[in-house]
C-alpha cells in the first residue's frame, strides 16, 4: 500500500480524526474522532459517523452512511442529503477563515505586548 493520504475536493474531516495512508474522494464527511486505516477508500458522497473506525483495506462505497467500531452499512443517503455535502464543506472553511488570524503559531499575545510596549514607549 502507498504510504500517503489522499483528500480530494470538498471533503469535511472531523477534528481528532485519524488518516493513515487512506483515500478520500471527493464529497464526503468524515465524523469527529473517526479512525481509517491502511489501504481503506471512501468513495465520493459518503458519510462516516463520529467515532468510526474503519479496517485496513475496507471500502466506503458511494452514496452510504456508515458508522461503528468497525465501521458498518447503516443506510443509503438520500438525494438531498448528498447536495448538502460540499455546502456543508464550503461553510466550514469560510467559517474558518473568519477566524484565522486567532490561530497564529504563537497565538496573539505577543500583538498585544507589542501595543502595550509601544503605548509605554518601552523600545526593548
Amino acid at each position: 500500500l502507498p504510504a500517503e493520504t489522499s483528500i480530494e475536493r470538498f471533503v469535511t474531516v472531523g477534528a481528532y480524526s485519524l488518516l493513515r495512508s487512506c483515500t478520500i474522494e471527493p464529497e464526503c464527511i468524515i465524523g469527529q474522532h473517526s479512525i481509517l486505516m491502511e489501504g481503506s477508500l471512501v468513495e465520493t458522497h459518503s458519510i462516516l459517523e463520529a467515532g468510526s473506525v474503519v479496517p485496513p483495506g475496507r471500502r466506503i462505497p458511494t452514496g452510504e452512511l456508515w458508522a461503528g467500531n468497525p465501521a458498518r452499512f447503516v443506510r443509503a443517503l438520500t438525494h438531498e442529503e448528498t447536495l448538502e455535502i460540499p455546502k456543508l464543506a464550503v461553510a466550514i472553511n469560510d467559517l474558518s477563515k473568519e477566524h484565522f488570524s486567532g490561530f497564529l503559531p504563537y497565538s496573539t499575545v505577543y500583538l498585544e505586548v507589542e501595543k502595550l510596549k509601544k503605548s509605554l514607549g518601552i523600545t526593548i
